[in-house]
């Protein structure tokens, strides 16, 4: 059963002197207007970082970047993430250009299930940073989970459960040697199979985050993939009706893109899923990620 909560928990903060920021949904996501991100003030990225602090992922638009600018305000929050599988552009290792070409065969997109990014790594990233460089009209839209409300959605007794079990979570059913053929369906881009996406780390089904202290539920989509100490079947049981929690409606936010929009979000207490609804358009994005700790309860 999914049991809605009780009243919006995305709400405005008085806080905010620098930047003006406006709730998207009532789970989570926010606007941020009347920012300039190639030209920030030390007060407006403090605000920024609130901001994320409050509402999981926040978006910007009618933004002009180069990837220097990209990099520029990725640095702001931390040092860059470590990305495998997925090469970054030649001089600007840090910085992935997915892109899709309107000719392509197939409409499958990178990363398109429900995911936080790289959380099978010992220190998953903080931060995620997409800049829309080009955009199709209609279609490609981003949806946000809130990892915070689905752990407060929870009974007490199911809390209770959840805080005891470990996660096991690794990259094999999206980059494993098995994944190659799948891989070529990325007809523009070049995305590595290998062995190492068989390796597990083991996280906490319930963590603190280390900024916040808030208790969230650290179930990321497709790298979660068993419980430490229960039979597959037991653990697919109990993952997949947790996933239902997460990605009930009433605990996500959804995105539309335009040519400029620029989407961050903290991985350590959002998912997020990229709608793969623009076969035969052209759609161009540049990504950074930023450097997290090791999650802990």
């Amino acid at each position: 059963m999914i049991i809605a909560p009780n009243a919006a928990t995305n709400r405005p903060s008085a806080q905010y002197k620098h930047i003006d920021v406006r709730p998207l949904t009532g789970a989570l996501g926010a606007e941020i207007f009347n920012v300039n991100v190639t030209q920030l003030s030390t007060s407006e990225i403090a605000e920024i970082k609130q901001a994320l602090s409050d509402h999981l992922v926040v978006f910007f638009r009618d933004q002009e970047l180069s990837i220097e600018d990209q990099e520029t305000f990725t640095l702001h929050f931390g040092d860059y993430g470590i990305d495998p599988f997925v090469p970054g552009l030649e001089d600007h290792p840090h910085v992935l250009r997915l892109v899709k070409e309107a000719d392509e065969s197939t409409g499958y997109v990178f990363g398109g299930a429900w995911h936080s990014d790289w959380s099978f790594q010992e220190a998953p990233p903080s931060y995620t940073i997409l800049y829309g460089y080009d955009i199709p009209p209609y279609g490609g839209d981003t949806m946000f989970a809130n990892l915070y409300q689905a752990y407060e959605m929870l009974s007490p007794e199911m809390r209770r459960v959840c805080e005891l079990l470990q996660v096991t979570h690794s990259a094999r059913q999206g980059y494993a040697p098995s994944m190659a053929g799948v891989h070529d369906l990325y007809e523009n881009m070049e995305v590595i199979a290998s062995e190492e996406a068989l390796n597990i780390n083991v996280h906490p089904m319930v963590c603190r985050h280390p900024v916040t202290g808030r208790k969230l539920l650290f179930l990321t989509g497709v790298y979660s993939i068993g419980i430490e100490g229960m039979h597959q079947d037991e653990a697919d049981t109990l993952l997949n009706f947790l996933k239902q929690q997460i990605e009930h409606p009433v605990n996500t936010c959804r995105f539309r893109w335009q040519k400029g929009s620029i989407a961050m979000w903290d991985n350590r207490c959002a998912l997020h899923l990229p709608m793969g609804d623009y076969h035969g358009m052209r759609r161009e994005m540049y990504r950074t990620t930023v450097a997290g700790s090791v999650p802990k309860k």
